[in-house]
């Protein structure tokens, strides 16, 4: 029952829409919609995204290869509502040398999956529900072998991990004295899962906000800019549950919902996110950007 609770929320989420006969009668197709209905959350760790972050302690990076695309979305005008179905890909990696023209990788994790997201339009805002079932899977690279003694560095071997899990995240978008806001919550529930001699919980809970404040310093080549902070905070049991939290200050070029780059400092502390580490607490401040491609 527990594993089907995330779908059964969601249903029940689409059953309150309210989509009358009216609604029906102006409904519209589109297939490969422009934009996201729902925009990755900037500081979730687990959301497809492009870019570098740069970890000033220790010259490390977290490499970030991935997108999120609608293609497929179901809009009800006179209900003001709408739903997209689409897919994301991701991985990313753990850089802990970038000499001789070649980043060495430590270890990598792989992110697939799918998606539906429902919005409504509100007064001076959205409500949006994203349901996503997304497989994770990490893996130790090259990099983490020692190639002089023939064996893993700090006898660290890999760990068979492997993750399939729903998740649900209900989240409000608003716009406050011409800036915008959004906060949400959510939850996982993993399926499936593989991670070896550890023993983890099968739920995860997450919650967090964004705040962006556009051209304060005025447009940059008739682009809009964005002052932004963004806040994610999850529970995780690995297999007790501990806090990880990432925040974010930083400055994005482009709408705030479309397509631009964001330049940003991040602080992390929390279980590594690079889950063949996942049983060891970390502190990371970084500096980075990332692409928004949609």
């Amino acid at each position: 029952m527990k594993k089907i609770f995330p779908v059964l929320l969601f249903i029940i989420l689409f059953n309150r829409i309210g989509i009358s006969q009216d609604s029906l009668s102006t409904f519209k197709f589109d297939f490969i919609p422009a934009g996201l209905n729902f925009m990755p959350l900037k500081a979730g760790v687990d959301e497809a995204r492009m870019g570098l972050l740069y970890y000033t302690a220790n010259s490390n990076m977290k490499a970030d290869i991935g997108n999120s695309v609608d293609f497929l979305g179901f809009n009800f005008p006179s209900a003001k509502s709408r739903i997209t179905v689409g897919a994301e890909f991701m991985a990313y990696a753990y850089v802990t040398s970038y000499l001789a023209y070649r980043l060495q990788i430590d270890a990598i994790d792989g992110i697939f999956g799918g998606n539906a997201t429902y919005s409504k339009e509100c007064e001076n805002g959205r409500f949006v529900a994203r349901f996503r079932y997304i497989h994770n899977s990490a893996h130790m690279v090259d990099g983490h072998w020692d190639v002089a003694n023939q064996q893993w560095i700090n006898n660290k071997n890999p760990n068979a991990y492997g993750n399939n899990y729903a998740e649900v995240v209900l989240a409000r978008e608003n716009t406050l004295c011409g800036n915008f806001i959004r906060y949400y919550a959510g939850a996982a529930f993993s399926t499936g899962m593989k991670t070896g001699s550890e023993q983890l919980r099968k739920n995860l809970y997450k919650a967090g906000f964004e705040y962006a404040i556009p051209n304060l310093a005025g447009k940059i080549f008739d682009k809009d800019e964005n002052i932004f902070v963004a806040v994610n905070i999850d529970l995780r049991g690995i297999p007790e549950y501990v806090g990880n939290q990432n925040y974010m200050l930083g400055l994005k070029f482009g709408n705030w919902q479309g397509k631009g780059i964001s330049l940003y400092a991040s602080y992390y502390n929390g279980g590594d996110v690079f889950n063949q580490y996942l049983n060891i607490r970390v502190s990371r401040f970084g500096i980075g950007f990332m692409l928004d491609f949609i």
